[in-house]
């Protein structure tokens, strides 16, 4: 795998706005949701805060594909390069910090669709962590989350359909976490600690 290049912050940047302001859109014209915040700057806070159903706090973490991976099969042989979504470590954590009314929607712009994620999925996702050195400081590492986009919960067309399937998990959420039967959606649904040589 290659190190990041500054074309590549630039190209990503240019189309995080867009993104942003229309899975903003998309949540605060769900009739079932009220947007509450927008916090896409923060390094602190999920992206956007709503209410759902049953007046629910629920968080949302916007994520994006922008291009196919190169140089990353290698860790992942079991996945599909366009099933593969490369998850920052400390983004996963923020989205557990949050709590179960939080979600990860995902934009895979090459796969012309968007996946979402609720915690728990996240949580049973067969997932290859990597770490690697920061190029920007001496001993600094981060780490990497290598996920199925099968394994996601849903996967729609566009940020409307994503915003409906939030404010569904919302809505579903409580039972959906006290039930005996298995997390009815996503890598819960399949074995997530299946056996790989």
């Amino acid at each position: 795998m290659r190190e990041r290049r500054s074309e590549d912050w630039t190209a990503d940047l240019a189309g995080r706005h867009a993104l942003e302001a229309r899975m903003g859109a998309a949540l605060a014209r769900h009739p079932q949701l009220i947007l509450l915040k927008k916090s896409t700057a923060s390094l602190n806070h999920l992206d956007y805060a709503v209410t759902g159903p049953g007046d629910r706090l629920g968080q949302v973490e916007l994520k994006a594909k922008h291009q196919p991976y190169r140089g990353w099969s290698n860790l992942r042989p079991d996945v599909a390069e366009a099933n593969l979504f490369i998850l920052d470590e400390l983004a996963l954590r923020k989205i557990i910090d949050a709590g179960r009314y939080a979600y990860l929607v995902v934009a895979d712009l090459p796969g012309r669709r968007w996946l979402v994620w609720s915690i728990l999925d996240l949580v049973l996702a067969s997932k290859v962590r990597t770490v690697r050195a920061l190029a920007t400081g001496i001993g600094r590492q981060k780490a990497k989350l290598l996920i199925d986009f099968g394994e996601a919960a849903v996967s729609v067309t566009d940020e409307h359909a994503a915003a409906a399937t939030v404010a569904k998990m919302i809505a579903s959420c409580d039972a959906d976490w006290s039930a005996i039967e298995p997390w009815p959606h996503g890598a819960g649904v399949r074995n997530p600690f299946r056996r790989t040589s």
